[in-house]
């Protein structure tokens, strides 16, 4: 077991425990690290059968119809987890009442009102203890380097890396090499379907990067519209940067 690993899940007991009722109405995919993401892929690949892991892969994404914006989870069975034991952080504190102090936009809370059954709930506990989840994935890649969207996404989008051969440049090379020598999931690769469309979202992104400050703003907000609309599949991430963009291209045009 890497050194990180074992980091992790003494992380994890960490947490505070709460009265969940596993009613499974939040169960969203969850948004997750690098580290967790291996952590967790490779608990699924040892918990569950192999047909029932290919049966995922192969699966289409489906939306959640309460959550905008966020995938319903692959891992329910009804309202029971499959990957419980190996379930995110993103998961297990959820409903955690302090997290609405922590300036999450869009935060979504638990429609049942759990409470902190035992443990450190406080929002500066929640807040230490992200940093040390930080801290681990600092030493596995380029965490703190750009792009900002791969400190956290959801577990399609980092599926669709790990099999992606294309997203094999920059930071994503580094990303799949860990991934790869970490959880072995070649036998499942004839399985998997792609979920997100990430690739053709990061080539936007890269292209609207490119085109800051040359001007053509119609071009560019078509090309901000399409990174926020056209990827549901890929979660929130870049929504907040996307509106950012067009409410200062707003600014400009009535400036002229």
């Amino acid at each position: 077991m890497p050194d990180w690993t074992a980091r992790l899940e003494s992380l994890y007991h960490e947490l505070p425990e709460v009265a969940c009722r596993g009613c499974g109405f939040c169960c969203v995919s969850p948004t997750i690290t690098l580290a967790e993401f291996i952590h967790h892929i490779d608990h699924a690949r040892h918990a569950l059968p192999a047909a029932t892991l290919a049966s995922r892969f192969a699966a289409p994404p489906e939306l959640h119809p309460e959550h905008e914006g966020n995938l319903r989870c692959a891992w329910i069975d009804g309202s029971k987890c499959l990957v419980h034991a190996g379930r995110s952080a993103s998961c297990r504190i959820f409903g955690v009442p302090s997290l609405a102090n922590l300036g999450v936009s869009d935060l979504v809370q638990c429609k049942n009102g759990i409470a902190v059954t035992s443990g450190d709930g406080s929002a500066g506990f929640i807040a230490k203890w992200i940093e040390r989840l930080f801290d681990i994935n600092r030493a596995l890649y380029a965490f703190d380097a750009e792009p900002y969207f791969i400190r956290g996404l959801n577990l399609e989008c980092w599926l669709d890396i790990y099999f992606d051969a294309t997203l094999d440049f920059d930071v994503f090379a580094d990303i799949r090499r860990r991934m790869h020598e970490a959880a072995d999931l070649r036998e499942w690769a004839r399985a998997y379907r792609p979920k997100t469309g990430i690739r053709e979202k990061i080539d936007k992104i890269s292209v609207l990067s490119a085109m800051m400050g040359m001007g053509d703003r119609e071009t560019m907000r078509g090309l901000v519209l399409s990174i926020r609309d056209e990827y549901p599949f890929t979660g929130t991430w870049f929504l907040e940067e996307a509106n950012a963009y067009l409410r200062e291209m707003e600014k400009a045009d009535k400036a002229v």
